[in-house]
């Protein structure tokens, strides 16, 4: 099997990349260190183009999701102490030397539709240079997307549960999930308002056959 390959934005070339399943320090701390420098570059844009978020906290909050920054409190080493039980699946997405997206996995999560067992995206991020912002164009798109799908593909062979998962979104990115097909429910108080999000059988067994296995 020919190795899966991403399109650059940037280049107009096609990039082999890797998947690496599993909570593995390394990864966390490429992760880290990679994200955080260039999650610098598009703050400091931020505050040059609207300096007074500096000092205006409704001004910056209104900015960071323009600026891919929706998660921006997110900090990947302490969610890595923290989730690293059984009930965690961490996945990795690697090219050109760099962590592209992440995704972690809880299971098994009860269904809303049918009771049964399916699991829940707890986090899937890329990487803040695959994010557009004012003025820059992301280098991968989809990465994201490949994640998951390799999450549903390993949910339904590895651990036998039937097609489905489930996530909260944040509000930037609501738009996607329901492009995807899944089903919407109401906003989650006990998820800082989030919306809840399903994938219904038909879509998850979709996404899981585009799983390439790297």
């Amino acid at each position: 099997m020919a190795e899966p390959t991403l399109l650059c934005r940037h280049t107009g070339q096609k990039v082999p990349y890797q998947i690496h399943q599993g909570l593995v320090p390394t990864y966390v701390l490429q992760l880290q260190e990679q994200w955080e420098a260039e999650k610098a570059k598009a703050v400091r844009q931020l505050l040059n183009d609207f300096p007074a978020a500096a000092t205006d906290r409704n001004l910056l909050c209104q900015q960071l999701p323009i600026y891919g920054l929706s998660d921006f409190g997110w900090r990947w080493l302490d969610k890595a102490m923290v989730l690293n039980t059984d009930e965690y699946h961490w996945f990795f997405l690697s090219a050109q030397g760099r962590i592209q997206a992440t995704c972690v996995i809880y299971h098994p999560k009860e269904s809303r539709m049918d009771g049964e067992r399916i699991f829940y995206v707890d986090y899937v991020a890329s990487a803040y240079w695959n994010r557009d912002r004012p003025g820059y164009e992301k280098q991968f798109g989809s990465v994201s997307r490949i994640l998951i799908a390799r999450a549903a593909h390993f949910a339904i062979n590895t651990l036998g549960y039937r097609p489905g998962f489930c996530l909260h979104s944040l509000p930037t990115a609501e738009g996607y999930y329901r492009y995807l097909g899944m089903i919407e429910y109401e906003a989650d108080a006990d998820k800082e308002n989030l919306r809840y999000f399903e994938a219904p059988a038909h879509v998850a067994d979709k996404l899981a056959g585009e799983a390439h296995h790297v």
